[in-house]
């Protein structure tokens, strides 16, 4: 009876279990030991640090004449461009900004563009002052990276513009009176890549990175 060892496989013989009797079952014995050990040895792994993604919030502080305040926290969604939008956001940017008198940075490739999970917000009455700040998440932690009041000649390097529209609600009719509600929008917000990258950056790389919270510019920074 002939003994075929070493004919399945062309790349290297097959595993023999019975011990060497002739120089040529030996020699394909010891074969044979080399391929139980290629077979068997572990394929190193490699293993990839993993890195946090971060988040990014609007968080805006309603100030009223008497004093009191109200603040919502808008979490930001990236969108490639602001043809990306859609819902009530879409109508009203299409409306306020027709495509051939938009603005750079609705644009522009120097700016990231985010929009809210929430499209539109009641207004709580009058409003004396609105202040914006835009906070980074990471790890669970917020890092307050920009603090500024509503208008865009408080940031004179145009690291943060918020697009505003305030508009009405249509008319719900009780009865025979119809009853309209004063509404407020931030469709798209729009933040310098430059800055952003800086302060992620900042964020991976220095243990003791607190964000720039008060760091912000001033009206006066921007008028020397």
């Amino acid at each position: 009876m002939t003994v075929q060892v070493g004919e399945a496989s062309t790349s290297m013989p097959a595993c023999s279990p019975q011990g060497p009797r002739t120089r040529r079952q030996k020699r394909l014995a010891e074969e044979g030991s080399d391929c139980l050990a290629v077979t068997t040895k572990e394929t190193p792994r490699i293993r990839r640090r993993k890195t946090s993604a971060t988040t990014v919030s609007l968080f805006v502080r309603w100030y009223n004449p008497s004093g009191k305040t109200k603040v919502s926290h808008l979490p930001l969604k990236p969108i490639e461009t602001v043809d990306a939008l859609q819902g009530i956001s879409k109508t009203l940017v299409d409306k306020a900004f027709p495509v051939a008198e938009r603005p750079d940075y609705l644009t522009g490739p120097d700016f990231y563009k985010f929009t809210p999970a929430e499209e539109f917000m009641s207004l709580p009455g009058d409003i004396a002052r609105t202040e914006f700040r835009l906070v980074i998440t990471h790890d669970g932690w917020e890092y307050c990276i920009l603090e500024r009041d509503l208008g865009a000649h408080l940031d004179c390097h145009r690291n943060m513009l918020v697009t505003v529209i305030e508009f009405e609600s249509t008319a719900l009719m009780i009865g025979q009176l119809g009853l309209r509600v004063n509404l407020i929008a931030y469709p798209v917000v729009s933040v310098k890549k430059t800055f952003l990258d800086d302060m992620e950056h900042q964020l991976r790389t220095d243990p003791d990175f607190k964000g720039q919270l008060g760091n912000s510019q001033t009206s006066s920074e921007c008028l020397l």
